[in-house]
């Protein structure tokens, strides 16, 4: 019997109140949910009713977002950077979930020569826990910024418990496209976030990370050549969550019931 994948929904795409997030999530047919730490956080119910819905719903927790800056931390804030990812590992253990995402440095000042050092560290941490970390290569990161550098780097960690976080709209930012998939097993990819865009890319960094947080689209509705991406992820046996990871501040103001369904009818058109 072939595996499913599991699909999921970041629920940054969403406006309102953490459970009716999470409730519009789970009617429109997802099966797991990427959240933040603000989600749960803001939850005027507290954590537990986050772990109680989950449970009574069936509906999992894809990942906890976002540890931001972790490797390659200048010298005398380890401290600090580990008691966040030791929160992290507490707020994701409270509400069933084994995975954190964190993406590669965006910092300027980021100690490159530090970064395997740090990557190794959080993830005997996070194994512990039985914990998986997501590695995501962002377009403005500051090192890691495409696919097959951040594989590179996972190849070198070596840690059985890191892994990549495929994000179209990242591969895209910078000119990519499905072939940067190429030489990864499926295996180590964790996610598989979809989205789209309306058009070209900005250069600059800083319309760059505009756009991307605030004016994402839903697959189907920009020029991503998405079918690419999907032919490439199937033929490397592909099995892990695939979603939909879109910031875009027009939908957040709408029925998050109607943009929860929205996104299922996206994601099902490439990934049925």
């Amino acid at each position: 019997m072939k595996k499913h994948n599991l699909k999921f929904l970041n629920l940054v795409l969403l406006g309102g109140k953490t459970e009716k997030k999470l409730q519009a999530a789970h009617q429109a047919g997802f099966d797991q949910v990427e959240i933040w730490k603000e989600d749960i956080q803001n939850n005027s119910n507290g954590i537990s009713s986050i772990m109680q819905f989950s449970i009574q719903k069936k509906i999992g927790f894809t990942n906890l977002q976002v540890l931001r800056d972790f490797a390659g931390i200048p010298y005398g804030q380890h401290k600090q950077k580990r008691e966040e990812l030791r929160q992290f590992i507490n707020i994701a253990q409270a509400i069933g979930c084994n995975a954190i995402q964190a993406p590669a440095s965006t910092r300027e000042d980021c100690l490159i020569d530090k970064i395997d050092e740090d990557l190794r560290w959080m993830a005997s941490e996070a194994i512990r826990y039985k914990m998986k970390i997501m590695y995501e290569p962002m377009s403005w990161c500051t090192v890691d910024n495409t696919l097959p550098l951040a594989w590179e780097r996972i190849k070198r960690v070596d840690q059985p418990n890191i892994g990549l976080v495929v994000d179209l709209f990242h591969i895209y930012a910078l000119g990519g496209d499905a072939l940067q998939l190429d030489g990864i097993p499926g295996d180590r990819i964790y996610e598989v976030q979809l989205c789209d865009i309306a058009s070209k890319p900005p250069k600059d960094k800083k319309s760059l990370i505009n756009v991307a947080r605030h004016q994402r689209q839903l697959p189907g509705n920009g020029i991503i050549k998405i079918d690419s991406f999907i032919d490439k992820l199937k033929s490397i046996g592909y099995q892990g969550p695939i979603g939909i990871e879109v910031f875009n501040d027009q939908l957040k103001c709408l029925s998050p019931y109607e943009v929860a369904e929205q996104a299922w009818i996206a994601l099902n058109n490439y990934w049925p």
